[in-house]
């Protein structure tokens, strides 16, 4: 039974656990910010106040206790250089945690982990933001102009130069026809008594 443990497994076994926690505080301390899940969110929450707290202290024992965390020396630095003296007016909250959303594959709920300063923009949510709707009336929109700019004179030209086409292709057909049905009538109807005599 876990009577008064207050220290949330996480679904992975200790040392696993402390790795993971202590990767993570590494990075918030690093970059500013780190996103995650909320209940990890929440546990590296714990670790990163434990460190700024060590931070303010500033001395040597408290610089041996975050390098059992923290196993980046340059992070160290930082932490006590940077974070302890901003912080040094404060007493506990350095951190703030964001919820952004369901992740997409399992839909674990998910939040942005930052370092509570003025300096740091706020977190933007992955979804996008609902379009508000006017009560006004409602504006018609203008018709979209055609890819090709044309006139009423270009466009009646055009009808006069494809009637023109069809009444000229329709003259040369029929003059051809008529041309060929001429002679063949001639040479058909034509008979030995009707032909004029030679002299």
């Amino acid at each position: 039974m876990r009577h008064r443990r207050q220290t949330h497994r996480l679904g992975c076994k200790t040392a696993h656990r402390k790795a993971m926690l202590g990767n993570m505080v590494t990075s918030l301390l690093e970059h500013g910010r780190i996103i995650t899940t909320v209940p990890r969110a929440k546990e590296a929450r714990r670790l990163a106040d434990k460190m700024i707290t060590l931070a303010k202290r500033a001395d040597l024992h408290a610089r041996r206790q975050a390098f059992a965390v923290i196993h980046d020396r340059k992070v160290v630095a930082d932490l006590f250089n940077k974070w302890g003296q901003k912080f040094a007016d404060r007493n506990g909250g350095y951190t703030r945690i964001v919820r952004v959303g369901p992740r997409r594959g399992d839909s674990a709920m998910m939040s942005v982990l930052e370092l509570a300063t003025d300096s740091l923009g706020k977190a933007t949510p992955r979804r996008k933001p609902k379009k508000m709707v006017s009560s006004g009336p409602v504006i018609p929109q203008a018709a979209p102009k055609p890819a090709i700019d044309t006139t009423t004179e270009d466009i009646k030209a055009r009808k006069e130069e494809v009637a023109e086409t069809k009444v000229i292709e329709a003259v040369g057909g029929e003059e051809a026809e008529s041309t060929g049905d001429q002679s063949s009538d001639a040479d058909i109807h034509i008979s030995p008594s009707e032909e004029e005599p030679t002299a």
